[in-house]
């Protein structure tokens, strides 16, 4: 008897230190507590969202940006894509426009490549996209779900926007957790005041917003968001990406409404910057002191300092035209 309790004594010591040892650490890493804010949006958001469809809802708070996590089983987000194995776009048929934009040392870094197509030519190309490569159909592949809860999501920012004077950007993830698909919706705090003050057009406050979607395997059952790596937003990256969909959404334009037009410019230089201009002027951004525009094509480079950039595009002639302006001249 003495032998098995001298035995049993080391085998509950250690379990007891064991215990001990982590009840402590989990002590030092408790959850973190939820901001003033975050619970006002919470009540919010719960309070309205009566959906017929189960929904989970986390935030986080890092630094000035306000991480809303909403999850559910529901398909809001569907990505339609086909592939075929081995296939080979041929090079005549490889088309298209892509548009870089980097920040460093004060000064803005954009490259771009466009290939000039006629419109019979482009719809060729979509399809062998489709089929060869894998194509994504996003923004017709928003649910009726989607817009109903970001709905109620607004609604419930605009329940805080009071108490989140020091808040730059609001980050809203939807993730269909059934299938591992999540869309992230980055919006800027003065384009979220506006829209719900109705001084901003609901076309250009959906163009404002960074729009990501991917999908991953640890979305699969994440009711709270436990594989997103939670950051806070800096205002150079948000606008890197405005700049890149400002200048993407005026070349569509001038597709849509005007194929010829957009056939005879032999450079893109004057739309990226006019792009430029109107998203630095928008948020009042004014730390940086230079902008390099390089189309990766011809190798051509033009540099233009922030001050000739202002004045390019504040004061312009009644007669400016994209295809009058020599940037080149700059």
């Amino acid at each position: 008897m003495r032998y098995l309790r001298n035995s049993i004594n080391p085998a509950l010591t250690v379990l007891l230190i064991s215990s001990l040892f982590l009840s402590a650490c989990a002590r030092k890493l408790p959850p973190p507590a939820k901001t003033n804010v975050e619970e006002k949006f919470l009540a919010s958001f719960n309070k309205t969202a009566k959906l017929d469809y189960p929904v989970y809802t986390t935030t986080r708070t890092v630094g000035k940006t306000l991480w809303i996590y909403i999850a559910t089983d529901k398909d809001i987000l569907t990505i339609n894509s086909s592939s075929n194995k081995g296939g080979v776009l041929p090079e005549k048929n490889i088309k298209f426009l892509d548009i870089t934009c980097q920040y460093e040392n004060s000064a803005f870094d954009i490259n771009y490549i466009f290939l000039k197509y006629s419109p019979e030519e482009k719809e060729k190309e979509k399809d062998l996209f489709k089929k060869t490569v894998g194509g994504t159909t996003l923004y017709q592949d928003f649910t009726n779900a989607t817009i109903e809860i970001l709905q109620k999501a607004y609604f419930s920012i605009g329940d805080i926007i009071r108490d989140t004077e020091n808040m730059n950007f609001f980050a809203i993830c939807l993730a269909n957790i059934k299938n591992g698909i999540k869309i992230t919706f980055v919006i800027h705090r003065l384009d979220m005041e506006q829209f719900l003050l109705n001084m901003l057009p609901s076309d250009e406050f959906y163009n404002r917003m960074i729009l990501k979607a991917d999908g991953s395997k640890d979305i699969i059952n994440d009711k709270y968001g436990l594989h997103i790596e939670y950051n806070d937003i800096l205002l150079v990256d948000f606008l890197r990406e405005q700049i890149v969909n400002n200048a993407k959404a005026k070349i569509n334009e001038m597709e849509k409404y005007g194929a010829e037009r957009i056939k005879s410019l032999d450079k893109l230089d004057d739309i990226i910057l006019k792009s430029i201009y109107e998203v630095v002027t928008k948020y009042k951004f004014s730390d940086f002191d230079l902008v390099e525009i390089q189309d990766l094509i011809s190798k051509d480079r033009l540099s233009i300092s922030r001050t000739r950039l202002l004045s390019k595009f504040s004061n312009p002639s009644p007669a400016y035209s994209l295809e009058d302006e020599n940037p080149t001249s700059l």
